[in-house]
């Protein structure tokens, strides 16, 4: 499981705001929410890291998300827009003077659609579906020509954690991931609570421990992840490893 530089792949702001970005501030950041990860890549010397702000509300208004390496840096900035009910409806992200932007389409307090804008002008669409217990099941995924590009299905363990997912591209290799967690709380999760919005990006209320990755069927990898933890049960560090080699590791930094 690799740490992205940015919180998620969708991301908004908005014209009809909840928060107020002249008060985005870690200050706002409730005790105990997380507030920074620091990323390092061994194999490659590169470091990264999240930082997240908070608004008076005590909710993410936006992230920062740093990578350097010897030769170069990057900066993201990814803002959050929350409607009349407290939620996520809208993220953008800005790199490099391009903006990207996601808007989430509700049907009975459920995210069902989602439209991401492309600074090049295209919008990819994703349509979500739910179980009785609304649970996200399956994304299909449509292109720039509103063309089917892609499915993905999720199955739950009891503990109600993602346990199994399936992706089929159109065009491209289809892939399983199988998990295993730990019973601690996922910071990520915790970020997000009570916000649809990690549904979509597919957060599980623990740590992932381990994950087999399957390409068509029979090409298998697996990634062991081990953590330290506070006496929250929040993750302090994190070490993952593939074929035994470390690929990445995190710290976690928490509002006092």
């Amino acid at each position: 499981m690799k740490y992205p530089l940015l919180v998620s792949i969708v991301i908004f702001m908005s014209s009809c705001h909840s928060d107020d970005s002249d008060y985005e501030s870690q200050d706002h950041a409730p005790s105990g929410s997380l507030i920074k990860m620091d990323i390092y890549y061994p194999k490659t010397d590169v470091k990264s890291s999240n930082t997240y702000f908070y608004n008076r509300q005590g909710k993410v208004s936006s992230t920062l998300g740093e990578s350097w390496s010897l030769s170069e840096y990057a900066q993201y900035t990814t803002s959050f827009s929350y409607n009349a009910n407290g939620q996520i409806w809208k993220s953008s992200t800005e790199y490099e003077e391009n903006i990207d932007y996601t808007e989430f389409i509700f049907e009975n307090d459920l995210i069902t659609t989602s439209l991401r804008h492309r600074s090049n002008g295209d919008i990819l669409r994703t349509v979500y579906s739910y179980n009785a217990d609304n649970q996200l099941i399956s994304k299909q995924h449509f292109n720039a020509d509103n063309e089917a590009a892609a499915v993905v299905t999720i199955t739950f363990n009891t503990n109600g954690n993602i346990e199994h997912t399936h992706s089929e591209p159109i065009n491209g290799d289809i892939k399983d991931h199988t998990y295993e967690y730990d019973i601690y709380n996922n910071p990520q999760a915790s970020l997000f609570e009570n916000q649809e919005l990690s549904k979509v990006v597919g957060n599980s209320f623990n740590n992932i421990t381990n994950t087999i990755l399957t390409r068509n069927y029979n090409q298998s990898t697996e990634i062991n992840i081990e953590y330290t933890y506070n006496a929250a049960g929040y993750p302090l560090t994190s070490k993952e490893y593939m074929y035994g080699d470390l690929e990445t590791q995190v710290t976690y930094t928490y509002q006092e």
